[in-house]
C-alpha cells in the first residue's frame, strides 16, 4: 500500500512540475466580413435578363454579376417567361424547349460555365423566317443552385422543370422585371 501511495504521489508531482509558465499572447487572427445567413447550407441565386435572338448566331451570353461567384459544383437552371395568364401571372418554362413548326424543328437551349450562361436557338431551317414572337424580348431567369444535394441531376422531391417548386425549395425571392415587359403575351402553343 505504501508503494502505491508513493507511485501516485510521484505521478501527481510529475504532472504539475512539467507545466511551465504561460507564453505571450499571440496576435489576433484576421477579421473578415460576416457572411450572409444561408438556408441550412443551401442557397439559390436568381438573375433575370431580357434577351433578343438575332442573326447570325441566334445566341446571347448572360454574364453573372461581378459580385457573384458560382462554384464548380453549382448548377444553372434556365427558365423563360413563356406567356402570361389572364390574371397577368407569368408562365415559366424550363429550357430546353422544342417546337414543331411548319418550317421544321426549333429548339431553345442553353449551356453554362461558372462565369456565364449562353442561351441559344437551333433549328433545322433558316431562322431568319421567324417573327419577333420567336426571337425578341424573352425574359430569361437563371437560377444557380448548389449541387451538393443533387443526385443524377435531380434533387429529391423537387421538380426542377417547375420554377415555382424550385423557388419554394430554395426560398428564392421574385425579382422585379422591367414593367414594359410585364404584359408579354406569347401564344401558349409557342
Amino acid at each position: 500500500m505504501k508503494s502505491l501511495t508513493i507511485i501516485s504521489l510521484t505521478l501527481v508531482i510529475s504532472l504539475f512540475s512539467c507545466q511551465g509558465p504561460a507564453g505571450e499572447q499571440g496576435d489576433p487572427g484576421p477579421k473578415g466580413d460576416p457572411g450572409a445567413d444561408g438556408l441550412d447550407g443551401l442557397e439559390g441565386f436568381t438573375f433575370d435578363y431580357i434577351v433578343d435572338f438575332t442573326s447570325p448566331d441566334y445566341a446571347s451570353t448572360l454574364t453573372f454579376p461581378e459580385t457573384f461567384q458560382m462554384l464548380e459544383s453549382d448548377v444553372a437552371l434556365v427558365y423563360f417567361v413563356w406567356g402570361t395568364t389572364d390574371n397577368e401571372l407569368e408562365i415559366w418554362r424550363q429550357i430546353p424547349q422544342t417546337l414543331f413548326l411548319e418550317e421544321g424543328l426549333l429548339q431553345y437551349n442553353f449551356d453554362f460555365t461558372i462565369d456565364d450562361v449562353v442561351v441559344f436557338m437551333e433549328a433545322d431551317f433558316d431562322m431568319s423566317v421567324l417573327g419577333a414572337d420567336y426571337t425578341d424580348d424573352w425574359i430569361v431567369r437563371v437560377v444557380v443552385v448548389p449541387a451538393q444535394d443533387a443526385s443524377n441531376g435531380r434533387i429529391a422531391g423537387v421538380d426542377l422543370s417547375d420554377y415555382n417548386a424550385v423557388k419554394e425549395y430554395f426560398n428564392l425571392q421574385d425579382l422585379p422585371v422591367d414593367k414594359k415587359y410585364s404584359s408579354i403575351h406569347r401564344p401558349i402553343g409557342l
